[in-house]
């Protein structure tokens, strides 16, 4: 069931990535990517070797939350992808600091 997924209210989330330029948000209709770049050195250290990699958390609006069910982390060498299970997913833990 999706209400069971980590989720955060819309608008907070699009206050966050208003103030955060290495976020972006793509909506179409009722589905959300949620696309990051990590660029703080200590996030820059773990890059497999030393390249770029985006995470893109997908998640559906239902009732002004953000429900996010997948979170892909990609590279031009590779792509991983994690469904996620519930809404206390370690992955997701970042979304209780906002």
């Amino acid at each position: 069931m999706i209400e069971d997924k980590p989720s955060i209210g819309i608008e907070k989330l699009k206050a966050y990535v208003m103030k955060n330029s290495a976020f972006g948000i793509i909506e179409q209709n009722d589905s959300i990517e949620l696309h990051f770049i990590p660029f703080l050195p200590e996030q820059v250290e773990h890059f497999p070797d030393g390249e770029q990699v985006e995470h893109i958390m997908y998640g559906k609006v239902i009732n002004d939350k953000v429900y996010f069910y997948r979170f892909v982390t990609a590279s031009s060498e590779d792509k991983t992808e994690i469904e996620l299970e519930d809404e206390d997913d370690p992955v997701m833990e970042w979304l209780k600091y906002i």
